[in-house]
């Protein structure tokens, strides 16, 4: 307990990048008030969110578990998620949404938001309104577009491009400023990065924001991020002198992001329902990159087993002009079906050699558990914190084995496979089997009464 490490985050301490600017005082209010207006603040955060997303959400939602059981609530999606963003004026007849709320005048924006969210409080729209006004450099680019929109009447749909400045977000997730965010550059004909946020006036089809691009989480997230700090780009780098690689994966910048530190005050852990939907989106994110990875290097990991042909030439009447590319996910990738067949077959292979399996063993998660109780921040329940949750388990359940294997309270054991699933409302539990062998085998039942 002296020196605590935690392997899994951030590549065992090697990454480091800058800590999270603190939040201004009226939103730290709200994060940590126990008033009647920061109570329905905490409980509503993800719509107040979304009143003031530049961005949407493009995701299949599953609303059936929600619908049918009791209980905190759970974000739960169904195939690909990404983040949209459409014209910057809206359809004839229609309210502005989104980031078209802000090239408008503010007080007109308000009442634009409390018409679309009748069920949230004006009072509190309108202090969130003024304190993404006043810090979110995207704010000011929004309106900076809607100037320059005036300067071109003649324009029938004209087009502006949100790309990084030269030079910017080379760092390591420096706060930015109304210049670093983006160039602001107008015309249909420009040819720039496919990754640009492409804006058009009125027509268009939504587009699709790349997750390499630094605007990817702040335009969606401004409640997490109020002053715009850059999220995850390629070229990020961390300023640790341990680090082998200097560019920092997705999955260890989200890491580090959703770990509590010390000197940082993260609205990222006090999100409560809005973290969920974070690390969701963040999983996803990741999930997706590695599958991009597979699709676009399929020569380097295809092998003649992979190609779908043996498997064709082996079936009967098939016709081979019928037969499509195939995407083939390797055995490295989790949870696919190579992945999930291999694990299948080595678990087989150890029941065929040591036999009969002595013990069935399930380890449940206690959201209860003093070591969750005592790191969550005020007010919160385990739901808020489903990442203390998974990392007290995955210590537990490590404890728990090496006092089996190796301490050997049920005697010598010689093998061990285990499961571990995530229930419905997202607490992890774990099937473990237990080879004994020798004397300690379990043949009789005061044997089995005796291990119980």
């Amino acid at each position: 307990m002296a020196n605590p490490r935690f392997g899994t985050c951030c590549n065992s301490g090697n990454v480091a990048i800058p800590l999270l600017p603190d939040p201004p005082a009226p939103l730290r209010r709200f994060y940590d008030g126990r008033d009647i207006q920061s109570r329905e603040f905490k409980e509503n955060i993800w719509k107040y969110n979304r009143a003031f997303a530049f961005t949407s959400i493009g995701v299949m939602e599953d609303h059936s578990y929600n619908k049918i059981h009791r209980g905190p609530p759970i974000f739960r999606i169904q195939g690909e998620l990404v983040h949209r963003t459409g014209s910057l004026l809206p359809s004839p007849g229609k309210n502005p949404i989104y980031s078209q709320l802000y090239i408008y005048e503010p007080r007109l924006a308000l009442q634009f938001r409390i018409q679309n969210n009748s069920d949230l409080r004006p009072d509190t729209l309108r202090t969130l309104q003024d304190i993404i006004g006043c810090s979110n450099p995207y704010a000011h680019l929004y309106a900076t577009a809607s100037q320059i929109l005036k300067q071109h009447p003649n324009t029938p749909d004209a087009e502006i491009r949100l790309r990084p400045a030269p030079g910017a977000h080379r760092r390591s997730g420096n706060l930015p400023t109304a210049d670093e965010v983006a160039a602001v550059l107008p015309g249909d004909s420009f040819e720039g990065d496919a990754r640009d946020i492409i804006l058009h006036t009125r027509q268009g089809p939504l587009q699709r924001i790349s997750e390499t691009h630094p605007s990817y989480v702040p335009l969606q997230y401004p409640l997490l991020f109020p002053a715009g700090t850059s999220g995850w780009h390629p070229n990020i780098s961390s300023q640790h002198p341990g680090m082998r690689s200097k560019n920092v994966s997705l999955s260890r910048y989200t890491q580090f992001r959703i770990h509590e530190r010390v000197g940082e005050y993260s609205t990222i852990l006090r999100g409560g329902r809005l973290f969920q939907r974070y690390l969701v989106d963040m999983w996803a994110a990741v999930d997706q990159q590695r599958l991009s990875f597979l699709r676009n290097n399929q020569g380097v990991l295809r092998a003649t087993l992979y190609s779908g042909l043996e498997d064709a030439v082996e079936a009967d009447e098939v016709d081979l002009n019928e037969i499509g590319q195939r995407v083939v996910l390797p055995s490295s990738y989790i949870g696919g079906p190579r992945h999930m067949q291999q694990q299948f077959q080595d678990s087989m292979a150890v029941a065929r050699f040591f036999r009969k399996v002595d013990l069935f063993i399930t380890i449940t998660a206690n959201p209860d558990w003093q070591e969750i109780r005592e790191a969550l921040l005020p007010d919160q329940t385990s739901y808020d914190r489903p990442d203390l949750v998974s990392r007290v388990f995955h210590m537990k359940v490590w404890s728990i084995i090496k006092e089996i294997t190796e301490t050997g309270i049920f005697g010598k054991a010689v093998a061990h496979v285990y499961m571990i699933e995530f229930q419905k409302r997202g607490l992890p539990h774990m099937h473990l089997l237990i080879f004994l062998t020798g004397p300690d085998k379990l043949v009789t039942p005061n044997d089995i009464n005796t291990a119980i």
